[in-house]
């Protein structure tokens, strides 16, 4: 049937993303960060709801907004809410006084909060932001005065969010600070030992956030020497992870559970793209992976198996209503390869108070804004305009005012240009063919192109040209394991459509229960064939399609605003 088939835009999942946005929140439009699997199901309250949870998701609501043209309506509440709890004096987000909250401001908030606002200023220009902006950096640099660099990657974490205040608003206090802490976590007590591994600690998410603001730092003070350690890094975690975007939460963890969190796939894309930008061109074929397959199967779209008890009121804190529908949209906290829930653990020795132990939980909703701001990160460097040279960096849908790009993989092996205006053009290569098969038309006439590394360059193209890029698209198959050294590992069958896993074998790994360390004892897993939230359940990807038969997905125009991870 004609047009049953859908062409695949970060638009789509950003659309996606607004009932989660608008729906899971109290009467007063405050996020939940915990949603347990209990019975019933329910969603509450915790202490990262305030300065993390609603940071990221103003920030991943703006980038959705940017992306398909639609405005949450929670979007405008959570900016008064955050700059209703800006301190004056000391220009620092502090949490309020509740029961699970403290009245205490934290590096970790301030510095979410801070990129959060960058955000809001580079979309809105607003001088009032701007101010509070610039007193939060002073609030920064008064607090590690008093307190000295964080220990841990939580010295690092604010690196991203002081550069891109640095380089968007040119405020010379966040870059002297951004120095500091890449100094300390670098070099005078160094996070990151000298043979390049996480081997001081392995949390995923904290870890490649620090690096994500080091490489920006290194860029734009031409710092070579730490930027290449900063690459090294980053072909570290790729050892850690699988092709298709799945990485360990925790590297090492001394138990049998291993899931992924998508705020780490967030920076894993985020510290790929920097690198392929500057440098790394052949870590493109790796960002397009990450965002067809682990990305877009960490967002949530069945959540049937979180019962809910909607005839129970909600508190203060806890709601019990509707929780699998409003979390359609949200983003795994602890997926497997082939589940969005790895394992069913507590997680008492991390997180909560009394009201909040014994229970498995489900998700952690500081990925709620995460996967938005992953699916922006590719939104916004998919294809570049600049220079006079159109770069299409991943064969993925992509408007932009000179031209409008459609990528037709998995169905298959066609890309299409249309031109708004006259520039050079250049594609990438798939890492999957040989590059003297890959062949282009324009205006339905044959055209010669030149090989320069991993892109196949075209020259000048005129306004009005319809550019036809085609490649074969081969099935492949691999076999990964996953697990924590010495302790349970899992196999897994991936079969692959070009750079899309169209299948996800679990491979005799049908345990029901494996050792938490976390929980210090057996809890049920989902590594084999059930489990809650299947994955990978791509049937419509197998067999080839006409283009025809391709549905093309409503696009957004981007308008060239929010761009942290490209430096002129």
């Amino acid at each position: 049937m004609a047009n049953q088939f859908e062409s695949i835009a970060m638009e789509t999942y950003a659309r996606r993303s607004l009932n989660y946005l608008e729906n899971m929140v109290d009467k007063n439009s405050l996020p939940y960060f915990n949603i347990f699997w209990d019975d019933p199901s329910e969603a509450a309250h915790d202490w990262p709801d305030f300065g993390d949870v609603m940071s990221r998701q103003l920030q991943g609501a703006i980038m959705s907004r940017l992306m398909t043209g639609l405005e949450a309506s929670t979007e405008k509440i959570w900016l008064n809410k955050i700059l209703s709890m800006i301190d004056p004096k000391t220009g620092l987000l502090t949490r309020p006084e509740t029961n699970y909250s403290k009245r205490v401001a934290v590096p970790g908030d301030n510095s979410l909060t801070l990129y959060s606002l960058v955000t809001v200023y580079a979309d809105s220009k607003d001088e009032q932001i701007r101010q509070i902006i610039y007193k939060m950096v002073d609030g920064l640099m008064a607090m590690t005065d008093k307190e000295g660099i964080p220990g841990g990657f939580l010295g690092g974490f604010a690196i991203k969010s002081l550069m891109a205040c640095a380089r968007t608003l040119n405020y010379e206090p966040a870059l002297i600070l951004s120095k500091r802490i890449v100094d300390t976590i670098f070099y005078s007590t160094p996070y990151f030992p000298p043979d390049n591994t996480f081997r001081h600690g392995g949390h995923m998410h904290g870890n490649l956030r620090s690096l994500v603001g080091v490489a920006d730092y290194a860029l734009y003070t031409n710092d070579p020497i730490t930027y290449s350690r900063v690459d090294a890094l980053y072909r570290y975690v790729k050892t850690e992870a699988t092709s298709f975007g799945f990485l360990p939460e925790v590297i090492g963890r001394k138990g049998d559970i291993v899931p992924c969190e998508t705020c780490a796939i967030m920076d894993y894309l985020g510290l790929a793209i920097t690198l392929a930008n500057h440098g790394h061109p052949e870590y493109w074929s790796n960002v397009e992976r990450i965002a067809r397959n682990h990305l877009i199967e960490s967002q949530v779209t069945d959540g049937s198996w979180l019962v809910s008890d909607s005839s129970k009121p909600d508190t203060d804190q806890f709601t019990w209503q509707s929780i699998g529908e409003r979390m359609i949209g949200g983003y795994a906290g602890w997926s497997s390869p082939n589940h969005i829930l790895a394992a069913r653990e507590t997680l008492n020795a991390h997180w909560g108070g009394p009201e909040l132990r014994d229970k498995t939980r489900a998700f952690q909703n500081c990925c709620g804004g995460s996967g938005n701001h992953a699916f922006f990160e590719v939104w916004k460097n998919s294809t570049r305009f600049e220079r006079g040279c159109l770069s299409i960096n991943l064969h993925l849908d992509k408007s932009l005012p000179q031209a409008e790009i459609r990528g037709y993989q998995p169905y298959c092996g066609l890309l299409t240009i249309k031109l708004k205006e006259t520039c050079e053009l250049k594609v990438r290569i798939p890492e999957f063919i040989r590059s003297f098969d890959i062949k282009a038309t324009v205006n339905g006439n044959n055209i010669d192109g030149k090989v320069w590394g991993n892109f196949f360059e075209l020259g000048t193209q005129k306004s009005g040209d319809e550019i036809r890029i085609t490649y074969p698209i081969p099935i492949s198959t691999e076999i990964i394991t996953i697990g924590n050294p010495g302790f349970r590992q899992y196999k897994y069958q991936v079969t692959w459509k070009g750079d899309t896993v169209i299948r996800m074998e679990s491979l005799d790994n049908e345990y029901l229960t494996g050792y938490s360390d976390f929980d210090n004892k057996q809890v049920p897993i989902y590594y084999g064939n059930e489990g809650p939230g299947k994955l990978y359940v791509r049937e419509n990807y197998l067999e080839d399609k006409e283009p025809m038969q391709i549905k093309p997905t409503p696009l957004q125009v981007d308008n060239g605003v929010l761009d942290f991870w490209y430096f002129n």
